[in-house]
């Protein structure tokens, strides 16, 4: 929490001050689809993307006046250091630099949620249309790859 939200809550108590004199400004969070829908044995992980997800939403409404917009990137799970040791198979992991060059070519969308593919977008939008139901099948099919690699 203090890395993930608190680290955000702070860059935004200290830019939008800023911003709001200069009449126009842009932030992106980096949030994470198990922040939307849960997931096994990462709930600290996935409580403090779901607060980034509600802290966007809320500084979005309150600072669309001053000409102030908050967005996340949600890429998706991608295959580095710090995910080698999740319990999930490495085939589910997308290239790093795939989903790094994506979302650099989309940080400039004008969409609350930025994704670094189509696919991601439309991932996402059944994520966010169903959060339970996507956040059991993916545990689902996680221990199902587990199992079969045992």
């Amino acid at each position: 929490m203090d890395i993930n939200f608190f680290g955000a809550l702070r860059l935004a108590k200290t830019v939008l001050p800023l911003m709001r004199r200069a009449g126009h400004g842009r932030v992106i969070f980096s949030s994470s689809g198990v922040g939307v829908t849960g997931f096994m044995n990462i709930s600290p992980y996935a409580s403090s993307k779901g607060a980034i997800e509600a802290l966007a939403k809320c500084l979005e409404i309150e600072n669309q006046p001053y000409g102030i917009s908050f967005h996340l990137f949600h890429p998706p799970l991608t295959n580095t250091a710090s995910t080698s040791g999740l319990p999930i198979p490495k085939e589910f992991k997308v290239d790093a630099k795939k989903v790094g060059l994506g979302l650099a070519k989309h940080i400039f969308s004008k969409r609350f949620v930025i994704c670094h593919s189509f696919g991601q977008s439309l991932q996402m939008a059944l994520t966010y249309r169903h959060p339970l139901f996507i956040g059991r099948l993916t545990t689902k099919m996680t221990r199902r790859a587990q199992a079969a690699s045992a």
